[in-house]
Parts: structure tokens; C-alpha cells; sequence
């Protein structure tokens, strides 16, 4: 995978701090084979689905964590627009 090899600190660091858009997978009980989902081809073989939830407190550190990566970037006057999606059933 030569595009790998492009990945650096520096490259996760900006991306995160400017990302506009995270999902939360809240359960994998649903096993993604559904004629309308958009991640059917995604997830061919990737993992088990074993039935778990997503605990709150896991998600509840992410958004805590990147509200952490976000306070010095913050200004009043320049709006960076998050989306926030939860998928699953």
C-alpha cells in the first residue's frame, strides 16, 4: 500500500483538528448486508460482528478529546462546521 507510506503525524494531527465530519458506529448487532446501506462493500471481511454496543463513555472520550484538540483553534468569528452522525440500530 504505497499511499501509506504518505501518512504522517503532522497529516493526522491537521485532519483531525479541522475535521468536519465523524460517525459513531453505536452498535455492529446489524450485520451491514441490508440492500440500502452504504457501507455493505466497506465491510467485507473487516470485522466480526459480535453484537456490542458502542459504551457512552467511549464516545462521550472522543468528543472530549477533540474538544480538547479544538480550544486553542476556536475563535468566535470563524465557524468550523462539525457534523455529528450516529449509524447502526
Amino acid at each position: 500500500m504505497d499511499i501509506l507510506k504518505d501518512i504522517t503525524s503532522e497529516n493526522i494531527a491537521y485532519n483531525v483538528r479541522y475535521l468536519q465530519h465523524i460517525v459513531f458506529d453505536v452498535t455492529d448487532k446489524y450485520n451491514l448486508y441490508c440492500m440500502y446501506c452504504g457501507y455493505t462493500d466497506l465491510y467485507g471481511g473487516y470485522d466480526n460482528r459480535v453484537g456490542k454496543n458502542l459504551p457512552f463513555a467511549k464516545a462521550k472520550a472522543m468528543i472530549d478529546y477533540l474538544a480538547y484538540e479544538w480550544k486553542d483553534i476556536y475563535t468566535p468569528t470563524v465557524v468550523f462546521p462539525l457534523t455529528i452522525g450516529f449509524y447502526g440500530s
